[in-house]
């Protein structure tokens, strides 16, 4: 039995899905989470836990995204 191949979307897509779980499985991730979450809820943001999760991966992706760019670079 001959398997599907991945198109390169598809395989971008899963490249990305491997990025965010790797972000959201750091305890580092958590911890801003957590952080994000409670100054969230004091300030009466509504849907407080949810924002707090886009705005944690949001932030932990494009340090994941600028770290790999600067690691392109031939100078430190």
């Amino acid at each position: 039995m001959k398997l599907p191949q991945m198109e390169v979307n598809d395989r971008r897509l899963s490249e990305l899905c491997q990025d965010v779980a790797t972000i959201c499985c750091s305890s580092e991730f958590k911890k801003l989470h957590k952080e994000i979450s409670k100054i969230y809820r004091k300030n009466g943001l509504s849907d407080a836990k949810r924002m707090a999760f886009q705005d944690s991966l949001f932030s932990m992706f494009l340090e994941h995204f600028h770290s790999e760019a600067r690691e392109d670079l031939p100078y430190p």
